[in-house]
């Protein structure tokens, strides 16, 4: 749950994606979202001049299938608690070189101030839906056929939350879509946000209603971390779900760790291995994580990067369309003590999923944090995460493939890498504990990714300097090489776009 700033107000993915995937991939260069605003919304917006400058934190992207041109970008900037005035939000037409800032996602009640969670996913219709933690501690779902129009957005029920359990002290929602289906899982916790249980509630048809919220593990227990619930759905429309329980150790912030995968194949009516558990679900691993110390302060804590306090969990869950291989991120220690990410893979075989693989996928030494992943239409792997080196006092974001169904990675890219700012500095704040937030995220639409992270701003031209802010970025990629019938083509878009690369970039 993160706090936002509050106002009042009255690359590109048009290459040609590869049609195998072959040794790695090719990435865009990421683009500063608020560093590529319009000018006149750069300085009427106040993004230069807020004391708080944490307009990146938890960013989420959404791409239109109909349209892939057209991007979506949430992020922790600017709340509203007002049906009549919008929550930020950012649109690009043309792929993400430039950027809109959007003010068009109304609060689902007056009062209630959002966004204390947000995600978003375009259906195959090409409309825009939204699940949406409220500061009432309830979850509301959104849709709009035009991201540009305030007035165009609709909540189920007029702005009823759907979260049937847990009323007023539910967490972290996270949507998937399948068809006329809407899934959102949430952590629904008891009185003083203890013992939660992991839960999904369904809409059969596209929000309208939600008639349907059950849990997905075997019901409330302690832990000592937060779930971390994450979902996604395969073209069948089955759901996958990954979260971790924890416990505590005698330092701070440390804990043991156990993640557990699970799998509805009747739309979340019921979950297929919570017999496989006394918590419900496949046990994927265990180990020592650091992560969510509550007596950590900005002066002592043994946050990620020194400035992020890890309170969702280190999880990430993506099948491939058929359901046939299933892929979890997840965070531990490895045998020298250093927090890293894991890749686990699993096949279907027969009603089972039996794990095949896990890799660590992190730099040794390097802390590692914030995972991401989504498998594209030809099955290769696409993940993303964040590591601290501490040798250069910078974060490096990383993407990176598989194209073995897990086994081995065939391409890590250092993306992006930056120093942060002091917590102080980026939210005004002596008390916050994250400045990038509880996720990054990763998608796909057919055999082109796309992501989104928080970094440090890199544009100074033309008016517009976000060298001192947290923006969201933004980035798209391809397969590394294309069957030859595609060279031509990929090549001539590579040629114009001419900001793609393959190797690193610093900021």
């Amino acid at each position: 749950m993160k706090k936002t700033y509050f106002k009042l107000l009255a690359f590109a993915p048009g290459l040609l994606a590869a049609p195998a995937a072959v040794a790695g991939i090719i990435v865009s260069a990421p683009v500063d979202v608020i560093g590529n605003l319009p000018l006149a919304q750069f300085t009427a917006d106040g993004y230069a001049t807020n004391t708080y400058k944490d307009w990146g934190n938890e960013p989420y992207v959404a791409v239109n299938p109909l349209n892939t041109s057209e991007i979506f970008v949430s992020s922790f900037s600017y709340s509203t608690s007002s049906t009549s005035s919008g929550a930020n939000v950012f649109r690009s037409t043309n792929g993400g070189t430039s950027w809109s800032s959007l003010f068009t996602v109304p609060a689902p009640a007056n009062g209630v101030t959002i966004p204390n969670d947000w995600n978003f996913a375009y259906n195959s219709a090409g409309v825009l839906h939204g699940t949406i933690l409220g500061s009432d501690g309830n979850i509301y779902q959104g849709a709009t056929a035009n991201p540009t129009s305030l007035a165009a957005w609709s909540y189920t029920g007029g702005g009823t939350p759907i979260n049937t359990a847990s009323r007023g002290l539910s967490d972290q929602p996270w949507i998937t879509l399948s068809g006329s289906n809407v899934f959102v899982a949430y952590d629904a916790f008891q009185a003083g946000f203890v013992n939660p249980t992991e839960r999904v509630a369904v809409s059969t048809n596209n929000g309208t209603t939600f008639a349907r919220d059950n849990p997905i593990s075997n019901g409330a227990r302690a832990n000592s971390v937060n779930p971390g619930t994450r979902i996604k759905t395969d073209a069948a429309g089955n759901v996958y779900s990954i979260f971790g329980v924890g416990s505590t150790t005698a330092t701070p912030g440390v804990h043991n760790v156990t993640y557990y995968l699970n799998r509805s194949r009747d739309g979340g009516v019921t979950w297929d291995f919570n017999g496989s558990s006394a918590v419900g679900g496949i046990v994927i691993d265990s180990g020592v994580s650091t992560q969510l110390c509550n007596s950590c302060t900005q002066a002592s804590n043994n946050w990620f990067a020194n400035v992020n306090d890890l309170r969702g969990n280190i999880t990430a869950i993506a099948p491939d369309s058929t359901g046939s291989h299933v892929y979890a991120l997840i965070g531990k220690r490895d045998a020298n003590g250093v927090d890293r990410i894991y890749l686990v893979s699993y096949q279907a075989v027969g009603a089972n999923l039996v794990q095949t693989h896990e890799i660590v996928v992190s730099p040794a030494g390097q802390r590692a944090a914030l995972p991401a992943i989504t498998v594209k239409d030809d099955g290769s792997v696409v993940l993303m995460y964040e590591a601290f080196n501490t040798q250069d006092g910078k974060v490096h974001v990383h993407v990176a493939s598989s194209d073995d169904f897990g086994a081995t990675i065939s391409s890590d890219i250092d993306e992006y890498s930056f120093t942060p700012l002091t917590l102080a500095q980026a939210t005004g704040s002596t008390t916050s504990n994250r400045e990038f937030g509880d996720y990054l995220f990763l998608t796909s639409v057919g055999d082109t990714f796309y992501g989104v992270f928080a970094g440090l701003g890199n544009v100074n031209a033309g008016g517009i300097n976000t060298t001192g802010l947290i923006d969201p970025f933004f980035f798209s990629g391809v397969d590394a090489v294309p069957e030859p019938g595609s060279l031509a083509l990929l090549s001539t878009a590579l040629f114009g776009l001419g900001f793609l690369r393959r190797r690193r970039r610093t900021g």
